[in-house]
């Protein structure tokens, strides 16, 4: 699967991620993400290779907000606030990878989705198991 990277079509979807086609669905099911930190222009503070400064985190859990806050101040970004996102975690280059693989193969992108798992236990508590 060739995914061409050079095009800018920016945001077109609500929630999107970056200019992916993967967009953020708000589930009630866990209160578990990732905080970012969000610069006073509204853009994600980043590196020169483009990752997010960001740390997983309960919602709420000023501990791991003061840690992202700091770590934002000692790289010179002091000013912002912490945005956070529900439902999403982060993932390493390779497992990056891996999720890439095991879409272009039609499985589910993450083994450890959590949507995913809940929607299967609805299905088996619907319909049974085939035992």
């Amino acid at each position: 699967m060739d995914i061409d990277t050079t095009k800018d079509i920016g945001q077109v979807m609500p929630n999107q991620i970056g200019k992916t086609k993967v967009s953020v669905v708000k589930e009630p099911f866990s209160n578990y993400g990732i905080y970012v930190w969000q610069l006073p222009n509204g853009k994600i503070f980043t590196d020169d290779e483009g990752n997010a400064l960001c740390i997983d985190s309960m919602r709420d859990d000023q501990s791991r907000i003061n840690l992202l806050q700091n770590e934002a101040s000692w790289l010179g970004q002091p000013v912002g606030r912490p945005l956070f996102f529900a439902n999403v975690r982060k993932v390493s280059d390779e497992e990056y990878s891996e999720q890439i693989d095991r879409m272009a193969q039609g499985y589910i992108p993450s083994e450890t989705d959590l949507g995913a798992i809940i929607d299967a236990k609805k299905t088996f508590d619907q319909f049974g198991s085939d035992d």
